[in-house]
Parts: structure tokens; sequence; C-alpha cells
């Protein structure tokens, strides 16, 4: 039996059914653009609704519109408890520990070179299996940054401001600025 196979039959469905146990229930994303940077602020939910305590590895992708990403932290917000984190190509790891029946809360903050088209990785949730319970972004823009357009229809714009949420949210693309 070649890997790919072995992988495919054997580890993957337990890693599946791991999955399972752990669910990604909710993100609140504070995004930023200037002329220079675009800036990533969010808070990501966790929950483990076992009845054991969860160590698993989040593989959390970014957008390879850019050459230059810094992070900033990658901080559990609910153990008070900076994560490490390593660098893969257009990705970090990292790993979370969740009690039983608990929710975790993770805030991961970056920033990009600003391009013409700033993106943010949403599609990757749909490798969790479900919809987000909910979602709350945002978006500030410095008033010398012209938007051209986004790739979702914002609920509300206030003083250089877009507001989206969301509820059920499972997203079949990605959060795009076009910016001129």
């Amino acid at each position: 039996m070649n890997k790919l196979n072995f992988l495919l039959l054997f580890v993957m469905p337990i890693s599946l059914s791991a999955q399972q146990k752990l669910e990604f229930i909710e993100e609140k994303i504070d995004f930023s653009i200037n002329n220079d940077l675009f800036s990533v602020n969010g808070i990501y939910y966790f929950a483990n609704n076992s009845e054991q305590a969860i160590n698993r590895t989040i593989l959390f992708p970014f957008s390879k519109n850019t050459d230059s990403t810094v992070f900033k932290r990658v901080y559990n917000l609910t153990y008070s408890k900076n994560l490490s984190f390593r660098e893969l190509n257009k990705a970090i790891a990292f790993k979370i520990f969740i009690l039983p029946k608990d929710t975790v809360k993770i805030n991961i903050a970056y920033i990009q070179k600003a391009v013409k088209e700033n993106v943010y990785i949403l599609e990757s949730t749909r490798h969790w299996g479900q919809a987000l319970q909910k979602a709350h972004y945002s978006l500030t823009f410095a008033p010398s940054v012209q938007i051209d357009s986004l790739s979702l229809k914002p609920d509300t714009l206030i003083n250089h401001v877009y507001h989206w949420t969301k509820t059920n949210f499972y997203p079949n693309e990605n959060f795009k600025v076009w910016s001129k």
C-alpha cells in the first residue's frame, strides 16, 4: 500500500473524527488598511464539546498576494498565554489546549504590505465542515485610501469603517479589499 493510500484510509479518518470534537464556532476580526499596510487583528473561538481535554495543532493560512507578513501575536485570551507558532509557506501552525466542555479564544494579529488586492482567507472555514455560528468583521480605512471594491457586501459604513455581521456563515469566497 503506498503512503498516500495509507494516509487516506487510516490517518485521515482519525483526524476527521478527532476534528469533530473541536469546533471552530466564531470569529471577530478587525481589518485596517492604509497606504502601506493591511492589518488583521482577529479573535477566534474554538469549542471542545467532548468529555476529554484536547491538545490540537491548528494551521492558520494567510494570503499569497503578499510577500511580507509580520506576525504580532498568537495569544490564548482564555488562558492568558502566548502561543508559540511555526511559520510555514503562507501559513502558521500553533497548538491549542482546551479543557473538556470549554471554549477558548485565540487572538491572532499580523500585518502585510498593502497591495491592490488585499486578501484574508475565509475559505479555510469550510475545512471544519460546519458554518461559523457568528462572524463579525470591520474594515477601517485611512481617508487617503480609495476602496475600489469589496468581495463581501458590507452591512454598514460609518466614518471610514465598514461593518459585517454574519450568522451561520459558511463562506464560499475569501474576504478581498481592492484599493486604488
